[in-house]
């Protein structure tokens, strides 16, 4: 038996169908209508934009006056901007708690994170600040990274393989896998970047092809190219800059329109972070302070030499190493609040400490023994915040002191040379400056009424007995060395005094202004050849006679050293008997300065 065909559809209603061509038909007819009217108006609008007739008498009486309307300026809206280099690198509030205040209000689990550091837990906010300080990365940035590769930042609950992966770099075998891992990676690699931001290296993708930066790129792009690109397919660069910057806004407010303006000189002032002079190991490289280690490059100091000689220590050094060791402590450069106080993730694991004087200056401590200080106290000058060790990637103990200004890393002992800073003319770099409160720089200008004597300068400066050498390192641009004749031995009085006539160097003043001067001698660090003396005797005469002070010359390179304050009348006059208690050992003659501490009135 079949079954009963289907139903059929119900008939379309007759109405519906003559609505619709209605529809059809009035449209038509307004398209016609329109059409027709542009075609009439037309002609009317090109001509009204041809030349403009000139009005005549009959014209000008007939026709009416037309209305004046005021024209109200507007204000153009700024274009969108990228972010800055300068916010890459710094943030001036964002430490320990506002970061964590951050985190928790943001409604992800990272305010409970903890991450292990050299075998221990520490918080996150503590672990990023340990991070990115150093390397002079903001911690902003590297929030934003994570929001947009894995929404850490705002969404909880979420899986481990998150966490695993948390910056998308699944590049190398899986080497970067791990959170701590991730991040080290991006921090590191936001640093190397800026060192390379003149050649900009090609970008390699997340299918390993490589690709030249766009040249459109600016700076900051670039550097921020550097941890996007691992983790996107080639052609999907500029959509993923643009998405980076909308996430950072999201999480931190709209950009500012116009980027952070020039900084003016840091108005903060240090003071030696170690009780006496310790010699210096290692300078700040003006080539870079990138941690390079090219040792075929050198070590451009603040003098504009490159020097090779492993008695400046090593290529792209971001500081100055001293060799103290303990229980030698460490004190704070100048008052501020401890930032950062524990084992920094820097990848060496360092006991650090890290103060914020204000004013956008900090100052660094590494390879520290032990610290005496927790994260947000408040520090004093010469207050003992640690004590000098080897942690970290140390080779012997001493303290690596460094300054950053805006985040930046500068040189403390500013620039000298007669050239251009080469830190100061790279893209990433900054212009440094003398920091030090309780001695003038080297090159710096004299105030009134002290007076400075240089080694080169004839009608106040001779040396007699003995012909001296030179180098091209010191006040005025040089220092005079000898090697010193065999003396009496100033530690051992008992022995024998050789008979011949002395060889000295002699400084003096013909007119100054009557009073009390604090005496400063400077120790140029050079090399001559010759191992230095380890104890030489100024001789000071002044008001109240002559006086002595000894100074071991081994230890005290590279600084002003303080033989004193005396009373002066017009006239003044130092010596230095060129001896060495063994003899042969180098004795340098650089300059004197006399620093009024209360001078009488001309």
């Amino acid at each position: 038996m079949r079954a009963a065909p289907p139903p059929a559809p119900p008939a379309f209603p007759r109405w519906v169908i003559g609505v619709i061509v209605t529809i059809l038909l009035v449209g038509g007819g307004v398209a016609w209508i329109v059409r027709q009217t542009y075609r009439q108006i037309s002609p009317v609008l090109v001509e009204t934009i041809g030349p403009t007739a000139v009005p005549t008498a009959d014209t000008m009486q007939s026709t009416p006056a037309p209305t004046t309307v005021a024209i109200i300026p507007t204000t153009p809206t700024p274009a969108p901007r990228f972010l800055a280099m300068a916010e890459l690198v710094y943030d001036r509030d964002f430490t320990q708690a506002p970061i964590e205040q951050f985190l928790r209000a943001s409604g992800g689990d990272l305010a409970d994170v903890s991450v292990t550091v050299a075998g221990r837990r520490q918080p996150f906010g503590k672990a990023i600040l340990g991070q990115t300080l150093y390397y002079s990365v903001s911690p902003k940035i590297i929030l934003a990274l994570l929001e947009y590769q894995s929404d850490l930042v705002t969404q909880p609950g979420l899986p481990a393989e998150r966490y695993q992966w948390a910056l998308g770099n699944y590049r190398e075998d899986g080497r970067y896998a791990g959170f701590s891992a991730q991040i080290r990676w991006a921090v590191r690699e936001l640093f190397y970047a800026r060192r390379y931001l003149r050649e900009r290296p090609s970008l390699v993708y997340a299918d390993g092809t490589e690709a030249a930066a766009p040249a459109s790129l600016s700076d900051a792009q670039y550097v921020l190219a550097r941890v996007l690109a691992p983790t996107i397919q080639n052609g999907r660069l500029e959509p993923a800059l643009l998405q980076f910057q909308a996430v950072y806004e999201r999480l931190f407010g709209a950009l500012s329109a116009e980027p952070p303006a020039a900084r003016e000189p840091p108005t903060v002032r240090l003071q030696r972070p170690l009780r006496t002079i310790f010699p210096v190991t290692s300078f700040f490289d003006h080539g870079g302070p990138f941690l390079t280690r090219r040792a075929d490059d050198g070590i451009t100091t603040y003098w504009g030499h490159t020097e090779t000689d492993s008695a400046f220590a090593y290529n792209g050094h971001d500081g100055w190493d001293y060799a103290a060791a303990p229980p030698d402590e460490a004190l704070s450069a100048a008052d501020g609040t401890v930032i950062f106080a524990g084992i920094a993730d820097d990848n060496c694991d360092t006991l650090a400490v890290i103060i914020d004087h204000g004013a956008d200056v900090r100052t660094l401590y590494w390879h520290l023994s032990d610290f005496a200080v927790e994260i947000g106290q408040s520090v004093k000058t010469g207050d003992v915040i640690g004590i000098i060790g080897e942690t970290g990637c140390a080779k012997g103990p001493h303290l690596h002191f460094g300054v950053q200004y805006a985040g930046v890393s500068i040189d403390p002992y500013g620039w000298c040379g007669t050239g251009d800073d080469p830190w100061q003319q790279h893209p990433a770099g900054a212009q440094s400056y003398w920091m030090w409160a309780d001695t003038p720089s080297p090159c710096g200008p004299v105030n009134e009424p002290d007076v400075l004597i240089d080694s080169s300068d004839p009608d106040h400066f001779r040396v007699t007995g003995l012909t001296t050498l030179s180098t091209p390192s010191g006040v005025g641009g040089s220092a005079s060395y000898v090697a010193g004749q065999r003396g009496v031995d100033l530690l051992r009085t008992w022995r024998a005094r050789p008979i011949g006539p002395v060889a000295v160097a002699e400084w003096h003043v013909d007119t100054m202004r009557p009073g009390r001067y604090r005496l400063l001698v400077y120790v140029p660090y050079a090399l001559s050849g010759l191992i230095d003396s380890d104890m030489v005797a100024y001789q000071i005469v002044h008001r109240e006679g002559t006086s002595e002070a000894r100074v071991n010359l081994q230890t005290v390179a590279n600084e002003w050293v303080d033989l004193g304050t005396y009373t002066f009348d017009t006239r003044a006059r130092v010596l230095l008997p060129l001896r060495d208690a063994i003899g042969g050992r180098g004795i340098w003659a650089d300059a004197l300065l006399w620093q009024a501490v209360d001078s009488e009135a001309p």
